[in-house]
């Protein structure tokens, strides 16, 4: 105990023994409410004057830990040091239909067992077909995405319309912006590199819009012609070309690694020369192919 309590506590003591008890003169030491109330009242006077000397103080909350300043990050920054650790890599296999707008061509023309096919400039008319895309990504941070997308798209030819003069099949004569019967397929297969944007709106679902840039691989295979057979690879053609996309979409997250969605995509190319088959070897396609697609998602974070 302090200097203060050893010098006071004999005074204290004497004190408190010679109080006066004028109606209990039996009692060697003070029994009156009032001498207690004022010992007490002293011991703890004398307690707390000594505590506090020592530097402490009985009621204070103890002193926080000293801060690490160096280490420091402020907490609007702590997502800032999470994104640094990594990016987050994701796989999202997509499915829908794909719809391409009518499409100009400059010729088709060539022989097929002994048949000849003559037409100048013309458009070619699709049917609606499917498509498929496996985008491989990874999400740089909260709002933007990486990816590269290789995909497939595969639809029926409907129609051929001459647009500048008739076409000829033989000895048959299909008129200017008349219709001939084209059966055939045509394949698109694209393969992307996507910059895509994310837009939070809502807990429960957020709004994704990008751009992709790249090649598209093209084949185009007839079949028959107003009922002639295009016979063996007489009716095949292919082309590489500059390929373009956007898109906008709605995604739907549904536990931390893994979410579903819905996205509208145009897809579109540059100017495309097919070679390798009789009828496609100088078909020019000055206007490129534009594709329009709706397809759903699934997205899978590893």
């Amino acid at each position: 105990m302090c200097d203060i309590f050893t010098n006071v506590f004999p005074d204290l003591l004497a004190l408190c023994l010679a109080l006066a008890v004028p109606f209990l003169d039996v009692a060697p030491i003070p029994l009156h409410a009032s001498g207690v109330k004022l010992c007490i009242f002293l011991f703890g006077l004398l307690f707390l004057t000594g505590t506090i000397s020592e530097g402490q103080t009985p009621l204070a909350a103890p002193a926080p830990a000293p801060m690490d300043e160096e280490n420091y990050v402020p907490p609007w920054k702590m997502g800032d040091s999470k994104e640094g650790t990594g990016f987050d890599w994701y796989v999202a296999p997509a499915m829908g239909i794909s719809m391409i707008s009518d499409t100009d061509i400059n010729q088709f023309s060539g022989n097929t067992s002994g048949t000849t096919v003559s037409s100048g400039a013309a458009t070619l008319a699709f049917n609606p077909g499917f498509r498929m895309d496996c985008p491989i990504g990874a999400k740089i941070t909260d709002w933007f995405a990486l990816e590269f997308a290789p995909g497939f798209m595969l639809n029926t030819i409907q129609y051929i319309e001459p647009t500048n003069g008739s076409l000829s099949i033989g000895t048959q004569t299909v008129s200017q912006n008349g219709q001939g019967s084209l059966v055939g397929d045509y394949y698109q297969i694209p393969m992307l590199a996507n910059f895509l944007f994310t837009i939070p709106i809502h807990p429960q679902f957020t709004i994704t819009a990008g751009f992709g840039v790249g090649g598209m691989v093209s084949a185009a295979q007839t079949t028959s012609l107003q009922g002639v057979s295009l016979e063996g690879s007489d009716g095949i053609g292919t082309a590489l070309s500059f390929a373009y996309s956007g898109q906008f979409g709605l995604d739907f997250p549904f536990s931390e690694k893994m979410q579903a969605g819905l996205y509208y995509k145009y897809t579109g190319t540059g100017a495309q020369d097919f070679t390798g088959g009789n009828f496609f070897q100088f078909v020019q396609n000055n206007n490129g192919t534009s594709t329009q697609s709706v397809e759903g998602y699934f997205l899978y974070r590893f």
